[in-house]
């Protein structure tokens, strides 16, 4: 099976390659007050509208990679919709003996961590609300 491999605060994480709709290079993102500090706006890709989320600001990274113009990896399954800026991407993996109950697999010369995007708006709707932080 096919992975999106991304590296956010210190870790590698892989996310399923059907659910990744593409990855834009210079997207300009809206931001949007009143929201928790992982959250850095919107989106506005192909006709459709991402919430964006900041990975490593979400995993509790204390300074997130400060980057103008960010790769944005776009999200899309079940109906749903999100964008998620990670501090680098690494490429695709192939993980040959993918099991949906193991959740780490070694690669070279690092171990990824395997997310599912419902995980990330799970972890993102738990977050207090607030100003953003600059």
């Amino acid at each position: 099976m096919e992975f999106l491999c991304f590296q956010a605060a210190s870790q590698y994480l892989g996310i399923d390659a059907r659910n990744v709709h593409h990855v834009v290079d210079h997207g300009e993102i809206t931001p949007v007050p009143l929201v928790c500090s992982c959250y850095m706006g919107l989106v506005y890709s192909r006709g459709d509208l991402f919430d964006v989320i900041h990975v490593g600001d979400l995993l509790g990274q204390q300074q997130g990679v400060q980057n103008e113009n960010p790769r944005i990896i776009l999200l899309k399954w079940s109906g749903k919709k999100l964008a998620l800026v990670p501090d680098k991407i690494i490429g695709m993996i192939y993980i040959e003996k993918y099991n949906k109950k193991q959740s780490f697999y070694h690669q070279k010369d690092y171990t990824v961590q395997i997310i599912r995007p419902d995980h990330i708006l799970k972890k993102v709707s738990e977050i207090a609300y607030g100003p953003r932080k600059v």
